[in-house]
């Protein structure tokens, strides 16, 4: 009997649109009628899943998220949040120097976005500005899939730095933004360069998001089952990404979405089928754990 359905957010539960689709949507609600919870597992922060959390009635029938990757996560139904790790300005200051002469580098707080943009990267991004007719209070950085991305619902203030000097506060997390060479270049360079220091994720072709080490979704969700007496069979997870991957082994039954990379698919027991073709519902369907 499956208690749980674990999704990835950005290429899993939402479509390419950022919407969730239709019969997902009907289907997980449906799934929550009959006490099966809905965990949310995403490199997002509590304010970038609380509206989606609403459209799936979570705040009804309770659940949880797994934000940041793992660093935190939240019990809906006792409206609680605990924040598991957080990193101090020491612990990335090698990292960031040595980031900032390669590619975008954004250093995650609870309320700020602390940025780093190379002064060539900003031709590109004037360009797609233009091109997507995107006004002058549009912020500058960068995202998953386009080199302007608006990520002010996500937090309070963001501010563009020069040093590593200037960032503040705890941070939650790095993430980096460049073309898929530089993205793909980096991300063996930094295995090697700082092993056992950070966990290095690829979200997409042009972002890694950088973890203190030892924390991963799959960690958090392991210790959610733990709390809940959840066993492996008990828990069905979705994803498309590298980082989902640590949810995977977690479980029993785990599905890759069809445009997840093969490294991806690989590690999972099933694929179904796209975030833009009703993915999760089919896989319900072919589970029949819904009509």
């Amino acid at each position: 009997m499956i208690k749980a359905v674990v999704m990835d957010m950005d290429g899993t539960l939402l479509d390419s649109h950022d919407n969730i689709p239709q019969k997902t949507k009907e289907a997980l609600i449906s799934l929550e009628k009959q006490g099966v919870k809905l965990i949310l597992a995403s490199g997002r922060n509590q304010r970038r899943l609380i509206g989606i959390a609403h459209e799936l009635k979570m705040d009804e029938f309770g659940g949880y998220f797994i934000e940041i990757d793992g660093i935190a996560y939240s019990d809906l139904y006792k409206n609680e949040r605990f924040l598991l790790h957080q990193m101090d300005k020491k612990e990335i200051e090698d990292i960031f120097s040595y980031l900032m002469t390669h590619c975008e580098v954004q250093a995650c707080t609870e309320q700020t976005l602390y940025t780093f943009i190379p002064k060539e990267l900003y031709s590109i991004k004037k360009k797609e500005r233009i091109e997507r007719n995107l006004g002058e209070e549009f912020p500058w950085t960068g995202g998953p899939w386009t080199w302007n991305f608006d990520m002010r619902k996500a937090y309070e203030e963001i501010i563009y730095v020069q040093s590593v000097d200037e960032v503040d506060g705890k941070i939650n997390k790095l993430q980096i933004m460049d073309t898929d060479e530089t993205i793909l270049r980096l991300y063996e360079d930094l295995n090697q360069r700082f092993y056992k220091k950070f966990e290095f994720f690829r979200t997409s072709h042009r972002q890694i998001e950088i973890l203190p080490y030892g924390y991963s979704k799959g960690f958090t969700l392991k210790r959610l089952m733990d709390q809940n007496n959840w066993a492996k069979e008990e828990v069905l997870a979705f994803g498309d990404g590298e980082n989902d991957v640590s949810l995977f082994e977690q479980v029993e039954n785990s599905f890759a979405m069809g445009q997840a990379e093969q490294y991806v698919k690989d590690r999972a027991k099933y694929v179904t089928l796209s975030n833009d073709e009703e993915g999760i519902y089919k896989a319900l369907q072919q589970l029949k754990l819904v009509d």
